[in-house]
């Protein structure tokens, strides 16, 4: 199989070496990343701004690389349509560093471009390691903890097609308690805008991690289970439409129309 490697933190993020390492025993890899961090920008590409493609040889010679100066969703447009075209069997996205849950996946660049491959017809997995702030990550046990679920998957007849989530607590491989099969918690509300005076002495506000309790928290949610520190993956839908508001609506509007 041909996989194709992108992400959002950049081509310096220590996530994409790991995903590197792992991929390379899937199959045939190619990388096209952002040149530099593009944390949060979801599903956004790029109008305005022309796209400048740099080949790297970061990981070595054996695997071709690509840094662009665009968004992640940029990254695997370019890919499937300049690059790579007709090459790319499987996407694989990250690793991020910081879990993507419940609303998280409408902010994160990572299932963005996830999201974009499968746009093209090609199934896609965004990755995404449970990192707080200021935590130290623990490749030693990421790179087997996304390993073991990412094989068992790929042996899958329908796992494998469309978008998934895939959300690993930082721990040691002894410390993961399996996996499980996960709903977005939406019942979480992760950042919150803090106040602060800059040297100016103007007001300023900066959006931080500051978790606000959820009494409605689920208990077999992906916030809830990570934190239990089992590996979570999330089928995501791509399909956005809302079919029974459509009946809803047009049933209530046609009934007005008789009056």
């Amino acid at each position: 199989m041909k996989f194709l490697l992108t992400n959002d933190d950049g081509i310096l993020s220590p996530g994409l070496e790991v995903l590197v390492e792992a991929m390379k025993n899937y199959g045939e890899v190619y990388v096209v990343c952002p040149h530099r961090d593009q944390s949060a920008v979801g599903h956004s590409i790029s109008f305005r701004n022309p796209l400048f493609i740099r080949e790297t040889s970061k990981f070595g010679e054996e695997i071709k690389a690509w840094t662009v100066n665009g968004t992640p969703a940029d990254c695997v447009k370019i890919a499937m349509e300049v690059l790579l075209p007709d090459t790319i069997d499987m996407v694989v996205s990250g690793i991020n560093m910081g879990s993507n849950i419940g609303r998280d996946c409408y902010y994160s660049g990572t299932i963005g471009a996830a999201r974009e491959a499968v746009f093209y017809g090609v199934p896609a997995i965004g990755v995404s390691l449970d990192l707080m702030a200021k935590e130290i990550p623990n490749f030693h046990a990421v790179k087997p903890l996304f390993s073991n679920t990412f094989g068992m998957l790929l042996n899958g007849q329908s796992s494998m097609e469309g978008l998934l989530s895939i959300n690993i607590p930082n721990v040691d491989v002894d410390e993961c308690k399996g996996i499980k099969f996960a709903p977005l918690d939406f019942s979480i509300q992760r950042y919150c805008y803090t106040e602060e005076v800059n040297t100016k002495g103007e007001t300023i506000y900066w959006l931080k991690e500051s978790q606000l309790p959820a009494p409605l928290k689920m208990s077999n949610g992906d916030e809830q289970l990570l934190r239990d520190h089992y590996v979570t993956v999330t089928p995501l839908a791509i399909e956005m439409t809302n079919y029974k508001r459509i009946e809803e609506i047009e049933n209530d509007f046609n009934t007005r129309m008789k009056i």
